[in-house]
């Protein structure tokens, strides 16, 4: 069975190319999260594909096949930005799976950097006040604010502890 129909039956929407020059004009044209790629192909070879991709979308995962694997090529695909490198012959359940990962990190890193630019969005609200207590609430807050730790602020109600 072909990587195009395990594939769709798998739930992924699928898009084919015949080289790297249609493979690179696919994923600027389409939201490809995804590029399972040969190492060995006509013309251009998968590592300069890699290269290509990660130039034009970086935020694509690269998944790398090969017969022709070697310790030397898995490494150099990897600090390329390959997800994974896998060999030939392909076992169907692997393949998915290294698929289906990529995938969800690269759903997860996407979702990152929108949560990331959102909270940069969130307009701050002035803080009303300049009592000992306040400042020294905030300079507790400040002192916190680089690392994740938890700051709780007590006080009674209709204080201000919102802010």
């Amino acid at each position: 069975m072909s990587l195009e129909r395990i594939f769709k039956r798998e739930g992924f929407r699928v898009l084919t190319a015949s080289g790297a020059k249609e493979a690179l004009a696919l994923a600027r044209n389409h939201r490809v999260s995804v590029l399972l790629t040969d190492l060995m192909m006509p013309g251009v070879s998968g590592l300069e594909l890699l290269k290509a991709m990660k130039q034009v979308l970086p935020d694509t995962e690269v998944v790398m096949m090969t017969a022709y694997g070697t310790v030397e090529t898995a490494v150099q695909a990897m600090r390329e930005g390959a997800y994974d490198f896998v060999e030939k012959p392909l076992k169907r359940m692997t393949i998915v799976k290294t698929v289906r990962k990529a995938a969800e990190r690269q759903s997860l890193l996407a979702e990152n950097r929108s949560l990331r630019q959102e909270i940069k969005n969130l307009t701050t609200r002035e803080i009303v006040g300049s009592s000992p207590a306040l400042r020294r609430v905030l300079d507790v807050a400040n002192q916190a604010a680089p690392s994740s730790a938890t700051v709780l602020v007590l006080g009674e109600s209709g204080t201000g502890k919102e802010l």
